[in-house]
């Protein structure tokens, strides 16, 4: 099989991610390894789909939340573009959710717990791959975030606020959500975006860098069947 481009960085990621023993979702209708399951996505505005849909454990400083899906959306990360057309990507899915988007495992309706955005850069600890050329780390924590991976998190996170608020202030208006098309749930949590990066080079552990405190946070495979 002659995979290329992103496709090809898609096929390499979710593979690493898959032993290190996550369950791995392919938007494809047939995914591009048999071992993958499908997910689907409902009432979504532009129609866009994130690449991989993950399920896995999150946990940071005592707060744990077993059996969460995160939605991966997956760029190379040569180039600048790389990182902006994927910065956009989050933004959309989180609009789209807000709105009404529904995401389906197996006909069943799941929620998602986070939107992140991963490159080929992502298993040595960045997204740019200019970043490697950096040898100084800006952000201490967990682990030390690179410039530019820690800059696109705080951006995401603040257009976050940014969308939600819109949101908020648009379904203030009772007029206008009886005029959209999608069902609007009030209820539903709202997901929280950042990157995926592995901890360091060579190192197994993947990390989050999320919009909810403490933000750092640690993503391990899920050991129970839901």
């Amino acid at each position: 099989m002659n995979i290329k481009g992103e496709k090809k960085v898609k096929l390499e990621l979710g593979g690493a991610l898959e032993r290190l023993g996550f369950k791995i979702f392919d938007e494809n209708k047939k995914p591009l390894k048999e071992s993958w399951d499908r997910f689907q996505v409902k009432n979504t505005i532009a129609g866009k789909r994130p690449d991989l849909v993950i399920l896995g454990n999150l946990q940071a400083k005592g707060r744990q939340f077993p059996n969460r899906y995160i939605a991966i959306e997956i760029k190379i990360g040569s180039k600048h573009k790389d990182i902006l057309d994927g910065f956009d990507s989050v933004l959309d899915y989180l609009n789209d959710y807000l709105w009404g988007a529904e995401y389906y495992v197996d006909n069943q309706k799941i929620d998602i717990s986070a939107i992140v955005l991963a490159t080929k850069y992502s298993p040595f600890g960045f997204l740019f791959k200019e970043e490697e050329k950096f040898n100084y780390k800006v952000v201490k924590g967990p682990w030390d975030a690179y410039p530019m991976t820690f800059t696109i998190a705080k951006i995401l996170w603040r257009q976050r606020d940014n969308l939600i608020k819109r949101f908020q202030a648009l379904t203030g208006i009772p007029k206008f959500v009886k005029s959209t098309k999608t069902k609007i749930d009030p209820q539903r949590d709202i997901p929280q975006i950042g990157v995926l990066v592995w901890e360091s080079k060579g190192k197994k552990t993947i990390r989050l860098m999320l919009s909810a405190h403490p933000y750092h946070w640690k993503f391990e495979p899920s050991l129970s069947k839901i």
